[in-house]
């Protein structure tokens, strides 16, 4: 138990970095066949007291073999982050105020100028 909260810990603190930086990363997840692309936005407890990654899937595997878009990924699932070279916008339709969302570790919220 104690071993899978520190790669939980690790995970959440290289989707921080990588969000603060705008950067895309690929996330594999347990027992699918192929990565992910996707723009991490925050890391939350949900409404069911899961502890999931908020992001915007670009590319990579998806279950129902569906396009980019939203998605909630269940933060125990993810084997490994890594960071890519590649800059990323919060997409407007973004919501962070959404019901499903109960209480934020991180979270970004706009596209701010740095």
């Amino acid at each position: 138990m104690a071993s899978s909260m520190i790669k939980t810990e690790e995970i959440i603190k290289k989707l921080w970095n990588a969000s603060d930086d705008r950067k895309a990363c690929r996330v594999v997840l347990n027992s699918e066949p192929f990565p992910r692309v996707i723009h991490p936005y925050g890391v939350c407890l949900t409404t069911a007291n899961r502890l999931i990654l908020v992001c915007k899937q670009v590319a990579g595997y998806t279950r129902s073999g569906g396009n980019e878009g939203f998605r909630n990924l269940i933060l125990d699932r993810i084997n490994e982050v890594e960071i890519l070279n590649q800059e990323f916008l919060v997409d407007e339709d973004f919501n962070p105020q959404d019901s499903q969302y109960k209480e934020w570790i991180y979270c970004l919220t706009k596209n701010e100028s740095r």
